[in-house]
């Protein structure tokens, strides 16, 4: 007759135990859910003590058998979750959008998504359409900009003398850096790989003395950093709007300069990327 109460015994064991664990992925996945919301914030501060507290509360309610605590707990923690679902409505909206959003569905319904501005595209591209809008811009309202793209040579030593960024390259962050009004204009953004690593920093000049007149601190910045690295560096004049790309101590304009530095820019974005080979 023991065999059977034993048998028992271990199932109501291994039942209790499937329910902790069943409870312990579900507030998990709800803190995964919720989280950089401020109901996230919450849930694991104070909010995660009383989830605890509750759950103890409940298995000693039942290994006691107090049929009438029971009863009332049973009724209170409906009340509870729903007060939490009108507390932070906005969060859980905003937890849904999200995971709506997210690469499982994105997988299983990719019609049924709204395709976002460049989700397209590869990073390599992404970069290059971004630099590419961002000088074509330069150059057309007549803004001074210098920016320098790193290759095999590291370029630390110039980040070290402007002000670190680390952002992703977008055309309007470019736009914001050269802006008359930004501190971090007068002098040049170093990009590295897919980043903007750094701007407002100062290029060596060259000792050329062979270069037009018409070139100023920035075309001589630019080629100077070009004699020493094999960065790649576009230069675009305050005064004509014109764009010159110096690498490997030249510099030199182009009839069609946004199609040929869209063209060179992919060259030099595929090499860091490991996409293509860099040239020795």
């Amino acid at each position: 007759m023991r065999t059977p109460l034993v048998a028992t015994g271990l199932a109501e064991s291994f039942g209790e135990w499937a329910e902790v664990a069943v409870l312990s992925v579900v507030l998990y996945v709800v803190l995964r859910f919720l989280r950089r919301t401020v109901a996230g914030g919450v849930f694991r501060g104070p909010g995660l003590l009383v989830w605890v507290v509750l759950l103890g509360f409940a298995f000693l309610v039942r290994a006691l058998h107090f049929d009438v605590l029971e009863y009332l707990f049973a009724g209170f923690v409906p009340i509870l979750l729903t007060g939490l679902v009108v507390l932070f409505q906005p969060e859980l909206r905003h937890g849904l959008a999200r995971f709506g959003e997210g690469r499982v569905f994105a997988r299983l319904f990719p019609r049924l998504l709204p395709r976002r501005k460049g989700a397209d595209r590869a990073p390599e591209v992404r970069v290059v359409d971004e630099i590419v809008a961002a000088v074509r811009n330069f150059g057309k309202h007549k803004i001074g900009a210098l920016i320098a793209v790193e290759r095999g040579v590291d370029l630390t030593t110039y980040l070290d003398t402007g002000v670190r960024i680390d952002a992703r390259i977008r055309a309007e962050l470019l736009d914001a850096i050269f802006s008359s009004e930004n501190l971090l204009h007068d002098g040049a953004v170093i990009v590295r790989k897919d980043r903007i690593a750094a701007a407002a920093c100062r290029l060596p000049l060259t000792e050329r003395t062979d270069l037009p007149f018409r070139f100023g601190t920035r075309h001589r910045a630019a080629v100077g950093l070009s004699e020493q690295s094999d960065a790649l560096v576009v230069v675009v004049s305050e005064e004509t709007g014109a764009v010159h790309v110096a690498e490997r101590g030249e510099i030199r304009p182009h009839a069609e300069p946004y199609q040929w530095l869209a063209s060179e820019l992919s060259v030099v974005i595929a090499e860091r990327a490991g996409v293509a080979r860099a040239e020795p």
